[in-house]
């Protein structure tokens, strides 16, 4: 398929760029119907998330047991709605607490959670396995092997910061 350019003057039927509205089709008419029902169906009736809407509910506020689990969540746009992950400060979470996430998941939580959580953390990646350096650095190792920095000691942070900084000076 190939597209026309718009410069050609054989671009003569207009393109909508959204769906069809009710008002496009005279009053009461199916097609006037069918396009409520389809605008309904994608925003949600009575306040019923949308089929495709992968938004945390408003009464369920996500928990992450580690900052970049909170990154990879909030890149993740509702197909629906566009962003609508707000973040959090985080916290520190402790290794019980993190490993605990995953087993509430399927107790704790409602349907439309578990959409977005499997929408950010598909279950072919996740849980990832947390691995430890000597040094006290965290990463998460995924089921495809592909490893995350997930924590780092705040002494190696501010260690780094201060060889950087000292590199600037110098220059």
């Amino acid at each position: 398929m190939t597209g026309k350019p718009l410069s050609s003057n054989k671009n003569t039927k207009p393109q909508g760029a959204t769906l069809p509205r009710p008002g496009d089709f005279p009053l009461g008419s199916p097609e006037s119907r069918a396009a409520a029902r389809l605008r309904l169906q994608l925003v949600g009736v009575g306040g019923d998330p949308a089929v495709d809407c992968i938004c945390f509910p408003e009464d369920e506020r996500p928990s992450f047991g580690f900052p970049i689990e909170m990154e990879i969540a909030n890149e993740v746009l509702c197909p629906v709605h566009g962003l609508r992950f707000t973040p959090l400060s985080h916290l520190y979470v402790a290794k019980r607490f993190r490993e605990q996430l995953w087993t509430d998941l399927q107790t704790h939580h409602s349907e439309q959670y578990r959409k977005a959580w499997f929408a950010r953390f598909p279950p072919a990646l996740w849980p990832a396995e947390e691995q430890e350096t000597e040094h006290g650095t965290i990463f998460l190792r995924l089921k495809d092997g592909s490893r995350l920095l997930a924590c780092e000691p705040a002494w190696r942070r501010s260690y780094a910061d201060n060889e950087r900084s000292q590199l600037v000076s110098r220059d």
